[in-house]
């Protein structure tokens, strides 16, 4: 894998405007923005492109949270690690006046020896640049007033970063497989992808719904570049409160769509709850490659029959599991973490499979004529199929009659051709076109 590129990481203090703005320089509405204080929580990324230039635009969170929690510990803990990983770092303050922990963070930042841009946000109107002034205080010369909100000097400020860089490269990596962690709050998805990449990446905690944004990591795997993104906990309908949680709950919806391999990771110690069924039904909907992986197994006292039964439980409780495959995992204990990797990897390409029409026409034809379901065959006739589209393989049948082809009936056919196709884990999708008039 090639060298990653340089990190430009926002800093400051809680609810100065960093997710505002960093949504505003990676031109997507990546982070989510509240005026709820300490909302963010892990450290978000994305690629920018600018000019000559790609790097890696990092949102971390306002460094001034004060109480003595561990969660609040561990992030603090976490973001100071990253900082130090970064080529730039740009300091945002806010209108109208300077508090005495940004006195305390520029020097924190000082002494890293890194280089830094100071910027001053909500810089709305031609009134609020009166108040520059009050900013020249912390001890730099060169300040720069921006509108995260209004996008007002946002070009300037991504010239600058550009022009502190150690390197100027634009990225070209491609990314061959990009892979979402689901599951509810605590099921272990942010351990997960910190043992994916061997570093603490995400905040790890105890305390449900840690996580609040799709937090992207890379690492390589075989020669393979992979993208995993470490979701919110998706909650009930009825315990989604107040805007951070929908709009967390809307980002891991995101997430699913843009990936190309799900893995819904279950809390063994807890089994199946109604929680896990409707975030399997999600899943279901986007119709992505699956894997259920059935998390903390090293906390379960097990004997030859364990799995077995805790696998049939699944497939009792989650609708349409056994398409998919299951694998018991240790997220903090790295047990089988290597197994998820190549799994995701096969779905991926079987996804891709395109099928020789000859070959599927004769699969099709050889079903009717066994029977494996009463009337197909005979009332129910399938004159022709093609496949119209991979990623997942979509089918069309051409029939006598439409209506004759209910639910059961394409879930039968579903089911066969995952297994004569040698698909099983991808979403076959089946559409039928009934003989015209």
């Amino acid at each position: 894998m090639t060298k990653k590129l340089p990190i430009a990481a926002i800093v400051g203090r809680q609810n100065v405007g960093k997710s505002t703005l960093f949504n505003a320089l990676a031109r997507q509405k990546k982070a989510i923005v509240d005026s709820f204080p300490g909302l963010t929580r892990d450290i978000l990324s994305v690629t920018v492109t600018h000019g000559p230039a790609s790097f890696i635009l990092s949102d971390t969170p306002g460094l001034d949270i004060n109480d003595s929690s561990e969660l609040s510990l561990a992030i603090l803990a976490n973001a100071k690690s990253y900082l130090e990983k970064s080529s730039v770092i740009i300091f945002l303050l806010e209108n109208p006046n300077l508090t005495p922990f940004d006195f305390e963070l520029y020097d924190l930042i000082r002494k890293t020896s890194i280089p830094s841009i100071v910027a001053v946000n909500k810089m709305d109107s031609n009134a609020d640049l009166e108040n520059m002034a009050n900013f020249y205080e912390v001890g730099c010369a060169d300040i720069l007033p921006v509108s995260a909100l209004r996008k007002q000097n946002i070009n300037l400020l991504l010239d600058k970063i550009i022009g502190i860089l150690p390197e100027k490269k634009q990225s070209q990596e491609k990314t061959d497989l990009k892979i979402a962690i689901v599951g509810k709050p605590n099921s272990g998805k942010s351990t997960l992808l910190n043992s994916f990449i061997g570093e603490t990446r995400s905040v790890v905690s105890d305390v449900p719904g840690t996580t609040r944004d799709s937090v992207d990591e890379y690492f390589a795997f075989h020669g393979k570049r992979i993208k995993i993104i470490d979701t919110a906990g998706l909650k009930k309908k009825s315990r989604i409160k107040g805007n951070v949680d929908f709009y967390s709950k809307t980002r891991t919806l995101e997430s699913i769509k843009k990936s190309d391999v799900v893995i819904h990771l279950l809390d063994a110690r807890t089994g199946i709850t109604e929680t896990d069924k409707k975030i399997c039904d999600e899943i279901l909907e986007a119709n992505k490659p699956l894997i259920i992986a059935l998390n903390k197994w090293d906390l379960i006292q097990k004997d030859t029959n364990t799995f077995s039964e805790f696998r049939a439980e699944v497939i009792f409780k989650l609708y349409r599991s056994e398409d998919f495959p299951i694998i018991s995992i240790s997220a903090k204990e790295k047990q089988r973490i290597h197994k998820l990797i190549e799994t995701a990897l096969g779905l991926h390409e079987k996804a891709k499979k395109r099928i020789d029409t000859s070959r599927l026409n004769r699969l099709l034809e050889d079903i009717q004529n066994k029977k494996t379901m009463p009337l197909l065959g005979e009332k129910l006739k399938i004159y022709y199929a093609t496949q119209i589209e991979t990623i997942p393989p979509r089918f069309k049948l051409f029939v006598n009659n439409a209506d004759f082809f209910k639910k059961d009936i394409i879930r039968h056919l579903q089911k066969i051709l995952q297994k004569e196709l040698d698909i099983k884990g991808v979403p076959v999708l089946i559409s039928v076109e009934g003989k015209k008039k």
